[in-house]
């Protein structure tokens, strides 16, 4: 599904990401993890557009995306969150999922000011869906609720029915797990091994290793912006170079 080869990216003198290797398997959950500063969410901006790597290539299902947009790389199903949350604070639940619906679309000036027949299909369409995306994730009921009277778990949810609403084919969560109590964590995983469950290809980032180890597949670990190990959740654990990387020598 996804591919990474030799990705590099340095501010000034630092390298944050040295020639880097990752492969995400097509309907697997890969795990992308490594103490503060390794480097991980360089590699999301690189892979997702919204930084230029200094060199290296990055394939979507074959496709070089190298350079391009997020807005190109978004329609071709590559769909991220964010490590902060973002949202529309003036508008509603649905309003915030619904600017994911049309994230693969192209909209031109003239259809949306004379509106065919076939725009109001295609809103209708794109409301249907919304409202599958919020009672995948639980929040139907606050539809119609301003988003400033989420809390903080539910704006996380929110951002992940706003991105299933791109219809994705590759999810990229950066750190959904952050600021969510036990409770939230535990609906989070079961949430993410149900989306991969329907065909979802999850490529994650999080230092919640409970919730890394009991939903991946996979598992890269990147420490000073280099990958030192991948493997298995099991294998990953026993690996002398990450126990040294998390805990030192």
């Amino acid at each position: 599904m996804l591919e990474v080869r030799g990705l590099a990216k340095s501010f000034l003198k630092i390298h944050a990401v040295s020639d880097l290797d990752i492969t995400v398997e097509k309907g697997r959950i890969t795990a992308l993890i490594g103490p503060n500063g390794a480097g991980k969410t360089t590699t999301f901006n690189m892979i997702t557009g919204f930084l230029k790597a200094d060199r290296g290539r990055v394939r979507l299902c074959g496709e070089d995306i190298t350079g391009k947009g997020p807005h190109v790389i978004s329609r071709l199903g590559c769909i991220r969150t964010f490590q902060g949350v973002e949202s529309f604070g003036g508008m509603s639940v649905m309003e915030n999922v619904m600017i994911g619906a049309s994230a693969r679309y192209s909209h031109r000036i003239l259809p949306s000011i004379l509106k065919p027949p076939s725009y109001g299909s295609r809103e209708r369409s794109a409301r249907e869906k919304v409202v599958q995306c919020l009672e995948a994730v639980g929040l139907a009921d606050r539809a119609d609720m301003g988003v400033s009277r989420l809390g903080f778990g539910q704006l996380r949810l929110m951002e992940i029915a706003r991105a299933l609403a791109a219809s994705p084919e590759i999810l990229l969560l950066d750190e959904p797990g952050s600021g969510l109590n036990s409770k939230e964590v535990e609906g989070l995983a079961m949430l993410l091994k149900g989306l991969n469950a329907r065909g979802i290809t999850i490529f994650i980032i999080d230092h919640d290793m409970q919730l890394i180890m009991e939903i991946s597949d996979m598992v890269v670990v990147m420490d000073k912006g280099v990958r030192i190990a991948s493997g298995t959740p099991r294998e990953v654990q026993e690996n002398p170079a990450v126990i040294e990387a998390y805990l030192g020598a």
